[in-house]
């Protein structure tokens, strides 16, 4: 881990990210009602500042979370990160209930633009996703601050916007290919990109819900997504043309076997 934060310390939030607060202060509901989850957590979730911790979750979207009952394991993380506003309620037992950060694709706020336009209400299943993350940090490209300042004020939330300095995926590919000694090409993905950043600010990583393969171990069938697609954009099955997520894998596996991450396929109940 050592070796590899000195490559990845450039995309430390300190470094990388810029922070535009948004709305009010946060009523902490969720730790006054939920009493399984301790002040520290609410500490960490509903903390502005990205600090340094010990253990941190790292939940990727594959549909092989579901089944896995890992959400217990994951809510124990002192950090939890997701990414592109998932659905987590109702998934609670595979993939957690806690959210400390949620890194976005580069076309993300946009579908959520044109989804909060829809006539329809209940075809706008973002404002559901972002109330349930309300108070939580926000990361995303700069080019889309002013749509996701303008979401949480339609929809009288307050974030931690923080926005990269520079490019999302600027220099992700090179120092990917430095750690893996092999080359990267291709669009990195923005689990490759919030791994990385990860790295910066965690000592013990654990990664759920990377694996990006049609079928699991026991050539079971896996859906793309543990959840279903929305109005805008559905999910197309394993739609990941212009990304190399085999290689991405490949490159995950290596730092587990490195002992930089631990890397979790399969369910958290058969250790």
């Amino acid at each position: 881990m050592a070796k590899v934060r000195t490559s990845t310390m450039k995309l430390h939030p300190d470094v990388h990210l810029r922070l535009y607060k948004v709305g009010t202060q946060y009523k902490k509901d969720n730790c006054n009602v939920n009493r399984d989850i301790s002040e520290v957590h609410c500490q960490t979730d509903y903390n502005t500042k990205i600090g340094h911790y010990n253990t941190c979750a790292v939940v990727g979207n594959s549909g092989v979370l579901l089944g896995s009952r890992c959400g217990a394991e994951i809510d124990s993380k002192d950090y939890v990160i997701r990414i592109d506003i998932p659905v987590v309620r109702g998934y609670e037992k595979d993939v957690g209930r806690r959210t400390s950060m949620t890194v976005l694709n580069l076309s993300t706020p946009k579908r959520l633009q044109s989804s909060a336009r829809l006539k329809n209400r209940t075809q706008d299943v973002y404002e559901s996703r972002l109330r349930n993350i309300g108070g939580t940090a926000l990361v995303m490209d700069k080019k889309s601050r002013r749509r996701m300042m303008s979401l949480a004020k339609k929809y009288h939330l307050p974030f931690s916007l923080y926005t990269v300095k520079g490019s999302l995926r600027r220099g992700i590919n090179p120092l990917a290919s430095k750690l893996a000694k092999r080359k990267m090409v291709g669009n990195p993905t923005t689990g490759l990109v919030t791994v990385l950043m990860m790295t910066t600010f965690c000592d013990h990583p654990y990664l759920y819900g990377f694996f990006p393969f049609q079928k699991d171990a026991k050539n079971r069938p896996i859906p793309y997504h543990y959840y279903p697609g929305d109005y805008i954009k559905p999910i197309k099955q394993n739609d990941g043309g212009h990304h190399h997520m085999k290689r991405e894998y490949d490159f995950f596996r290596k730092l587990h076997k490195q002992g930089v991450l631990k890397m979790h396929v399969g369910s958290c109940e058969e250790k």
